[in-house]
């Protein structure tokens, strides 16, 4: 057991991992330079093996090292770690300068007092407390995180840091009822010193894994968020429409709508105004579906100037009030551009799974001839497909800019 837990081993096998973690993390970031984080962890994993190799040399080298210095320099590898999470989580402030180096800082201004310094018990006190403290706030930064982006890595590392934050409550306590021989010159042995190392180990191996695994995650994300979102305007693509809609329309046959938008006029828009005012009009337009779009509603850009809702638990009517609301507030918008100012309008089809049936084709048929028909009719109003023959297709009523009156549509 003593062999087991021969303290200067249990040294080396902690340096050889904070050296090979850090080394992993800068290979990683000369890959992936985005990523400042991980070039920040691999220079606070490599400031911690040095401590390491600091600390189990005390006795052999001058106090000043052993001591001050390898505390210094893993308390600043604390901040840092804290730092590379903030950066990782995208958060970033003036402050952080000055949080990182600050248990740093606190530690050499208590070096200062030679009297309370000569004791190991409080230096281990006073080291594992700035520690814990760094911890604490990172980790609650972490969890307010967890729910804004779903890294699985990213729970895993909350509890890892709870697993060393009670380590250091542990080690805290447990020196109040064995507390280390305050005049040892060299560093202590026994079962304490042993499972703090032992744990400290484990916890920057599991930890350096963890954060390798936060990038690969989010690079994943990433890529899949691209693959699956119009870039322009955010809404989700063709493709990702299409792999959300059909499974519902299997699960559920019976319920839904879909409803189709083109913007009227949009090459006009385009040869008159220029691409970037048509990009603007994109945008805009996307930020109206977004904004009246119920939540369970998956509204995507599925062509150039064609946009799709489809309302999984909409009628026939529901469906089509949320269009011409759609429509009524793209009527209303106005856009400046160097060519004076912009007026949108959009016509609308809606089809209903309940009227049409569910297979995708057929609904997509319909709510398309709908469209159709609006774009035929004059543009600038919402037609409903009817199975009825002879109401096949019913208009909103939509306003007459001149009279100022409802002028119905009807086909």
């Amino acid at each position: 057991m003593s062999t087991f837990l021969d303290v200067p081993s249990l040294v080396i096998a902690a340096s050889i991992a904070g050296a090979c973690v850090s080394a992993s993390h800068l290979l990683i970031w000369n890959a992936i330079r985005n990523e400042i984080s991980v070039l920040i962890w691999s220079i606070a994993y490599g400031l911690m093996t040095i401590s390491m190799i600091m600390l189990g040399l005390r006795g052999y080298i001058p106090g000043g090292l052993s001591i001050i210095a390898s505390n210094a320099m893993l308390l600043l590898a604390s901040g840092l770690i804290w730092l590379g999470y903030r950066r990782f989580i995208g958060k970033s402030a003036t402050c952080d300068r000055f949080f990182v180096p600050l248990g740093a800082t606190i530690w050499l201004a208590f070096a200062c007092d030679g009297r309370l310094f000569a004791d190991i018990n409080f230096r281990t006190y006073l080291v594992s407390t700035i520690q814990f403290f760094y911890l604490l706030v990172l980790i609650v930064q972490l969890v307010r995180e967890c729910r804004k982006e779903p890294l699985p890595a990213l729970n895993l590392t909350v509890v890892v840091i709870a697993f060393q934050q009670a380590m250091l409550a542990t080690r805290v306590i447990s020196l109040f009822f064995f507390p280390f021989d305050p005049t040892a010159a060299t560093l202590p042995n026994g079962v304490l010193i042993s499972l703090t190392l032992i744990g400290s180990t484990a916890v920057v191996i599991v930890s350096g894994l963890l954060q390798m695994a936060l990038v690969a995650q989010r690079s994943e994300r990433r890529f899949r968020i691209a693959a699956e979102t119009d870039e322009l305007t955010g809404l989700a693509n063709r493709r990702y429409f299409l792999s959300e809609i059909l499974p519902r329309l299997a699960d559920r046959p019976s319920q839904g709508a879909l409803a189709l938008f083109d913007l009227d006029h949009f090459k006009h828009i385009n040869d008159t105004h220029g691409h970037l005012a048509g990009d603007r009009t994109l945008s805009e337009f996307a930020r109206i579906l977004t904004e009246v779009a119920p939540q369970d509603a998956i509204t995507a850009r599925v062509g150039g100037e064609e946009f799709a809702v489809f309302l999984p638990d909409a009628t026939t009517d529901t469906a089509a009030s949320l269009a011409e609301r759609i429509r009524l507030l793209t009527h209303s918008c106005r856009l400046d551009t160097i060519k004076g100012e912009l007026r949108v309008t959009v016509s609308g089809g809606v089809a209903s799974v309940a009227d049409v049936g569910s297979d995708y084709e057929t609904l997509h048929n319909a709510a398309d001839f709908a469209l159709y028909k609006a774009k035929s009719e004059g543009r600038n109003r919402v037609i409903i497909h009817r199975p009825d023959p002879f109401t096949a297709q019913l208009g909103f009523s939509r306003l007459d800019d001149h009279a100022g009156w409802p002028a119905s549509a009807a086909v």
